[in-house]
């Protein structure tokens, strides 16, 4: 292993220890542990600042534009009073300004601040950098494995909110799981 290629490393990886195709449960633990692990290296990449939950935000208004706070808390998956408490930081920060909603006089739209365009570039110049010195690492074969694999992703996330597991199912799920983990220790 010492002094292996980061591409001859790669390529065992594919076919060692890798999950079987017919076992969802197995594959969905290694695809996991993965994103858990590649995600952590690409956070030591950040600069200083901002939670991972702020710069989501942060990205979200850069790249979709200005947004109502309603539509914020749509596209990352959290309650209205959580995006309002996001764009509240977001602001202290420089990084988002507010404007009134011209479809309701109620309401605020959030848009990004040269601040904050700066920020999010600078972040994704940075990680991405870091991630592309990584991939070129890849034979070509296994960059298209990759390119293909990420619209699979693409396409399963797609799909999660619409067929999201409901947490009592997902609860019961996992206490059946435990109960025959238990029931197979005590073999």
């Amino acid at each position: 292993m010492a002094g292996e290629s980061r591409t001859a490393l790669a390529d065992r990886a594919s076919s060692v220890g890798a999950p079987s195709l017919a076992d969802p449960a197995a594959l969905a633990d290694r695809l996991r542990l993965g994103l858990v692990r590649l995600s952590r290296q690409l956070r030591r990449q950040d600069p200083p600042g901002l939670s991972v939950t702020l710069y989501s935000a942060l990205a979200t208004v850069a790249d979709r534009g200005e947004l109502a706070i309603g539509e914020l808390a749509e596209s990352e998956g959290v309650p209205s009073s959580a995006a309002t408490r996001i764009a509240d930081r977001l602001e202290e920060a420089g990084y988002v300004a507010r404007r009134p909603n011209p479809r309701d006089r109620r309401g605020v739209n959030v848009v990004i601040t040269t601040a904050g365009r700066r920020r999010v570039e600078r972040r994704r110049k940075r990680g991405n950098a870091w991630l592309a010195a990584r991939l070129a690492g890849l034979t070509l074969g296994q960059r298209q494995a990759l390119a293909d694999a990420l619209d699979v992703l693409d396409a399963v996330m797609a799909g999660a909110e619409e067929s999201a597991v409901p947490e009592a199912a997902a609860t019961e799920a996992a206490a059946t799981e435990a109960a025959a983990a238990a029931r197979e220790e005590t073999r």
